[in-house]
């Protein structure tokens, strides 16, 4: 009995030993040289072994009632999951959402009370968001801040008559760039950016006051003569909380069309402290045009080469509503309706920036 008792004991360890052998061959490819256990395969494993209990529904999902996180910079929110799918959103990271439901690779989450979807590689599990303590603890003066703080001055980009002359592109830089330009041309219509641009500004300008805003332009004409940077100065001493540029697009490849926005770097030499915020503005703006329009979405372009922003005191964010080299952009950008709803989707990405 002694002896089967033994066999028994060296049989279970040489059993530990291969299971232990085997967890440690297992590699990672993700963390090179490391047996480490990373917080992602935890989520993995946890998600597997939810994934046994859970039930399918009639789009294949994985049904779920909990809470994830983005993850990233820029994060598309489409209406159907696929990567050719139509862009209902742009978020940032950090922004949670509730999940309805997951497969191998798209989460369903919902936003605006309907069900959109995130590719499952830009979000993450995360805790449900604390419930919102209502108080009524606002005052008027608290109330008129608010309003105050809601100050904006909007560029229309370009002018009729270019200014040739050099301006440095930034404070204490030896880089200069033409003072300002006339813009672009339509190669369809003809239309002229300048005066374009002026159109939408003025359209804006007009909306953003009906929702309680204190709005100024830089230019309320197009036979004034003013630099990039004395736009960027004009609003640095306005009182204004943020500055927006309004100008279109041009490109040799006809085919390209849609909207972009410009803010400067995340490591700017000018400006950087107003990265996270003018990024955030940017984002907003794009995700309110894209709501409201069929505009194909660029996203966001960083540079430091753009005088207005790299002169900027306050949040500043570059609009291109779209190409001017496109005929189908050309057509849009002129048609009153899309206009009304470019205007209005700009708007409300203002309104989501300050309200939130």
């Amino acid at each position: 009995m002694h002896k089967i008792k033994k066999i028994i004991y060296m049989s279970a360890c040489m059993f530990l030993i291969c299971m232990m052998s085997a967890c440690g061959s297992k590699n990672n490819s993700d963390v090179t040289g490391t047996d480490v256990t990373t917080e992602m395969e935890k989520q993995i494993t946890t998600e597997a072994e939810k994934t046994t209990e859970l039930t399918k529904d009639g789009e294949g999902f994985y049904v779920t009632d909990d809470y994830v996180a983005t993850v990233g910079d820029t994060i598309n929110v489409r209406v159907s999951p696929s990567t050719d799918a139509k862009i209902y959103s742009l978020l940032g990271g950090g922004e949670v959402l509730k999940r309805t439901g997951y497969n191998d690779e798209w989460t369903r989450v919902v936003l605006d009370n309907t069900n959109f979807y995130i590719h499952s590689e830009l979000v993450e599990i995360t805790d449900a968001p604390p419930e919102p303590v209502e108080e009524d603890t606002a005052t008027d003066s608290d109330v008129e801040k608010v309003v105050l703080d809601k100050i904006i001055v909007i560029d229309p980009g370009n002018q009729a008559n270019p200014n040739m002359s050099q301006e440095a592109i930034a404070p204490d830089s030896d880089i200069t760039k033409q003072c300002a330009t006339s813009g672009n041309v339509g190669a369809t219509f003809g239309t002229k950016e300048y005066e374009l641009n002026l159109m939408y500004a003025k359209a804006l300008k007009s909306e953003l006051e009906k929702r309680g805003y204190q709005v100024a332009l830089t230019r309320d004409d197009n036979y004034v003569d003013m630099s990039n940077q004395s736009r960027a100065l004009f609003a640095n001493s306005s009182g204004a909380t943020t500055f927006i540029r309004i100008q279109m697009n041009y490109s040799a490849n006809k085919e390209l069309s849609g909207v972009m926005a410009v803010t400067m770097t995340g490591n700017s030499p000018y400006n950087s402290d107003l990265y996270s915020d003018s990024y955030t503005l940017a984002t907003r703006i794009l995700q309110g045009i894209t709501a409201k329009t069929e505009a194909v979405n660029h996203g966001i372009y960083e540079t430091d080469g753009l005088t207005a922003v790299n002169w900027s005191n306050i949040p500043v964010v570059v609009i291109n509503l779209g190409y001017l080299s496109n005929e189908q952009d050309e057509t849009n950008l002129i048609d009153e309706n899309y206009f009304n709803d470019m205007v209005l989707g700009i708007a409300d990405g203002i309104d989501y920036f300050y309200d939130n």
